[in-house]
């Protein structure tokens, strides 16, 4: 079995600045990314980097790129899942960016790779996001929440974007891992 990201609590001392920068407008888009980032691969158990590197996950984009239709690939993404045995929160992301990979005119591999950082920040700030609704002159309703959620789904676009996708990854675990790692450290803003 794989591992997966712990549910740790908002008073995990690696995520105050992430949760920090949620309230305020004084802080950028692209600052709040770098914090959730960094937070994210920096906690005491489930890095969230080592899931989305493994090599499952470059299979997924192999899916994805070999399938005639979403609904062919996001079937056999989960039957590749289950055979491998490797499910977590990262295997689920995937699925989702299998889909989202046909969603969009440009190529399939950087709409995989766009969906699938996307998708993880927002799993990420989802789960601390709604205890901070109305605290804060960013975040002052759900309507605002909802537009900051989809600002910071942007910027993670925008930066993976930015990044030239190798040829060959679905087929190169090592390449796929030093891609995510080399993505996620641009995220992260190291």
């Amino acid at each position: 079995m794989g591992t997966s990201i712990s549910h740790r609590s908002p008073s995990t001392p690696n995520w105050h600045a992430a949760i920090s920068t949620y309230g305020t407008e004084a802080f950028t888009v692209d600052r709040v990314v770098k914090e959730i980032w960094r937070a994210a691969t920096n906690q005491p158990i489930g890095d969230l980097k080592s899931d989305l590197a493994a090599p499952i996950i470059s299979q997924c984009l192999g899916a994805a790129l070999n399938a005639e239709s979403p609904e062919q690939a996001y079937h056999n993404t989960s039957r590749m899942i289950a055979l491998s045995g490797f499910s977590t929160l990262a295997t689920d992301i995937a699925k989702r960016a299998v889909v989202s990979s046909f969603l969009k005119t440009e190529n399939r591999n950087a709409n995989f790779v766009k969906s699938l950082f996307a998708e993880a920040v927002n799993y990420l700030i989802s789960r601390d996001l709604p205890s901070y609704v109305g605290t804060g002159d960013r975040i002052k309703n759900v309507s605002a929440t909802m537009d900051f959620k989809k600002q910071v789904k942007n910027e993670v676009e925008t930066i993976v974007g930015r990044h030239p996708i190798p040829n060959g990854l679905e087929r190169d675990a090592e390449a796929w891992k030093t891609y995510v790692e080399r993505t996620i450290s641009s995220l992260a803003g190291k």
